[in-house]
């Protein structure tokens, strides 16, 4: 009789093996695979390794969030190296925003964030942002991509939008990527932080869109 290790089931029993092995969803968040990456609903923690993700100066260009948003150094060091997997649930998600985290399980690291959200006009959209070291690396179209499996096969949704600042070339050639094509749409865009910008729209639509178990956005307008 051979002596097999316990170690990947004394893995699963944890809590953080369980969120690091969910594949499906529930009632408590989302959670599928992508490429190298698993999008989840994330912990608190998890929460705030993305939020600080998208808070340097580069991103902050074209996120323009407010300012108690942005999490400086050297706060932001610290989330950044969250352990995916680890923290309290997150309690207090955004009442108008589904969000998935995206954790490279290859470095075991919190890459960034997408979501599926209420636009301006109250219909729905897509829009993420990827962690200072994950970008120029392709990863933007694995990004958007996740951001269209949330909207179409998770939320039922047969339409989503998403709009990037004129001029941010990286964002529209990664939304191209993911499957989305330019449309028309409002010529400005205004960002949280109050500041409007030119704006260039996208679109995707899916003829036969599902949903599954996890929260849904009844808040927003049907599509």
């Amino acid at each position: 009789m051979a002596f097999v290790s316990t170690a990947p089931l004394v893995s699963r029993l944890t809590r953080r093996g369980r969120l690091m092995a969910k594949r499906t969803c529930d009632r408590r968040g989302h959670a599928f695979a992508f490429g190298r990456f698993l999008f989840r609903t994330p912990t608190a923690w998890e929460y705030a390794a993305a939020v600080a993700g998208g808070s340097d100066a580069a991103a902050q260009r074209w996120l323009g969030w407010l300012p108690e948003s942005v999490v400086a150094e050297p706060m932001r060091g610290e989330a950044l190296r969250v352990i995916p997997g680890t923290g309290p649930d997150w309690t207090t998600p955004d009442p108008h925003s589904v969000d998935v985290v995206a954790i490279d399980l290859v470095a075991g690291r919190c890459a960034g964030l997408v979501s599926v959200h209420a636009g301006e006009d109250g219909g729905p959209e897509t829009g993420g942002y990827l962690a200072p070291e994950y970008r120029g690396h392709g990863f933007g179209r694995d990004l958007f991509a996740a951001g269209l499996v949330l909207a179409h096969e998770h939320l039922g949704l047969s339409r989503v939008r998403a709009g990037a600042e004129v001029g941010n070339v990286a964002s529209g050639r990664s939304l191209e990527a993911a499957g989305l094509r330019r449309v028309p749409g409002p010529p400005r865009y205004t960002l949280p932080d109050g500041r409007g910008c030119e704006a260039w729209w996208y679109q995707h639509d899916a003829a036969w869109p599902r949903k599954c178990a996890g929260p849904q956005a009844q808040w927003l307008v049907p599509s």
